[in-house]
């Protein structure tokens, strides 16, 4: 099922970024935070490549979430725009929430 999901947000990178008819550094940017965006749903799809993410730091997937919003608020504006910057923030929450989860919820009393 995240495949499938990955694969629409593939398309949609390809039809709505890499198609339109703005400059080449907006769609570089909208690009890229949607490849921040995937990065930062690594716990929905790979294990193995979120634990390596982990073992970077505990807060590499933020700093993937702070780069998607960047690049997403200097990318191809309208609904493009929108669209990368809800779902980058909206990824940043659910992590936000594993990692209070993980940090904070499993101490031992």
């Amino acid at each position: 099922m995240i495949w499938v999901l990955l694969l629409l947000y593939a398309i949609f990178i390809y039809y709505f970024i890499l198609k339109s008819d703005s400059q080449t550094n907006t769609k570089i940017f909208s690009a890229l935070s949607g490849v921040f965006l995937i990065l930062m749903l690594t716990p929905l799809w790979s294990d193995s490549l979120f634990m390596s993410f982990i073992n970077i730091s505990l807060f590499f997937p933020f700093v993937f979430g702070f780069l998607g919003i960047i690049l997403g608020w200097f990318g191809i504006k309208g609904g493009v725009r929108g669209v990368l910057l809800f779902s980058n923030i909206l990824a940043m929450v659910f992590y936000l929430i594993v990692f209070l989860i993980g940090t904070v919820g499993f101490q031992q009393p």
